[in-house]
């Protein structure tokens, strides 16, 4: 008891920008991944009338390094109390969004704001982390099972845009941080088997029919090609083009002949593979893997619970991303809109990433234990 107690007094004493070597690690490797995603983004763009998207990331880059150093060095206190605000914003976006926001190839995800255009989806995917580290560390079973539904509840707005893959990533999100929390476990069960239930009516009659085009056209693309599957099958070639070693920066037939649609942003891995190989892909998803696993490999030895579900809130989210880019890139997955951390471009989603990153290494720098250098 008196070695907890010691423990604690420790903990609550500690420095919150004590940086360790794996801390100064992730901030490296997010640089690394900016840096790769503007190499491999100038390949795609260039000689193109999309090259000023080139200029852009660089601002957005820089801004999202500039949030995540704000994250890192902002009182622990004050981040604990912004959830619930960033999350009020975020609905009251979603809710404009639909109303004034722009739209883009059949959907309205973006409002325009003069020199950028906002996506408060994103920005609700950031909120929805803070605001259900709260609930399941502040309330217990029933109260914070019936919360945490009603949080995530705005994700139908997200839905309406329409916007499946960000549907389904806060989904995603919300059921891995209930199963890491003391939720009874029949609340879990109920929720996989309304989902079993569920997918076969929403398949049929939720889903437009271009959503279920691109479900399809994972077991039989070469029937879908012309409207749901084309993408994916000029995605495939061009990253077996590129086979194990890949064929050099800036010598990618397939990117060069730009026969990949949205390749700058959706598709950009495949502009990677074909570039750098199956070696350089592999490589990549190190990178992704250490960065999920840096949050997760300190679960039991954070400050307190609020911090354990902020890493596992944010490590599913890279997951989710990472798994289903590359997944719909090889063909493997369907093809949602979800983009590549750092890699794809984009403002608002890219800014996220940086603040999320933040938030995992500032889980860390508060926890901060004499313990080994990871």
């Amino acid at each position: 008891m008196k070695a907890k107690k010691k423990h604690k007094v420790g903990l609550e004493n500690m420095k919150e920008n004590e940086f360790s070597f794996f801390d100064y690690l992730l901030i490296s490797l997010v640089i690394l991944l900016i840096l790769i995603g503007l190499v491999t983004l100038k390949s795609v763009v260039r000689d193109t009338s999309q090259s000023y998207r080139f200029q852009r990331q660089i601002f957005w880059d820089i801004v999202a390094l500039g949030v995540m150093f704000y994250i890192i060095f902002e009182k622990e206190s004050r981040l604990k109390t912004y959830g619930k605000y960033l999350y009020a914003l975020s609905v009251l976006l979603l809710i404009l969004v639909l109303l004034i926001g722009k739209t883009v190839y059949g959907a309205k995800r973006w409002i325009d704001i003069g020199p950028f255009d906002l996506q408060p989806s994103e920005l609700f995917k950031f909120s929805i982390v803070l605001l259900l580290s709260n609930i399941f560390s502040k309330q217990k079973n029933n109260k914070a099972f019936l919360y945490s539904i009603f949080a995530v509840f705005p994700a139908f707005l997200v839905f309406l845009e329409p916007d499946l893959g960000m549907t389904l990533l806060v989904l995603f999100v919300w059921f891995v941080m209930l199963l890491a929390s003391d939720v009874d476990r029949r609340y879990i069960f109920l929720i996989l088997l309304i989902g079993i239930l569920l997918a076969p009516i929403s398949f049929f009659f939720v889903l437009k029919d271009y959503q279920r085009a691109r479900i399809i056209s994972l077991f039989n693309p070469e029937e879908h090609f012309q409207y749901g599957a084309y993408n994916v099958i000029m995605s495939k070639v061009v990253i077996a083009n590129g086979g194990l070693f890949g064929t050099g920066y800036g010598l990618g037939t397939g990117t060069n002949m730009h026969i990949v649609p949205m390749q700058y942003t959706d598709f950009i891995f495949s502009a990677y593979a074909e570039q750098f190989g199956m070696i350089g892909s592999l490589v990549l998803i190190l990178i992704y893997g250490t960065i999920i696993f840096g949050g997760l490999l300190r679960i039991g030895r954070y400050k307190d619970s609020f911090w354990e579900y902020v890493s596992i809130g944010v490590s599913s989210i890279f997951t989710f991303h990472v798994i289903e880019n590359i997944g719909m890139n090889l063909g493997i997955l369907p093809v949602t809109g979800i983009p590549l951390p750092f890699i794809s471009y984009g403002g608002t989603s890219t800014v996220i990433f940086g603040a999320l990153i933040g938030l995992l290494i500032k889980a860390r720098l508060v926890s901060k234990i004499p313990r080994p250098i990871y």
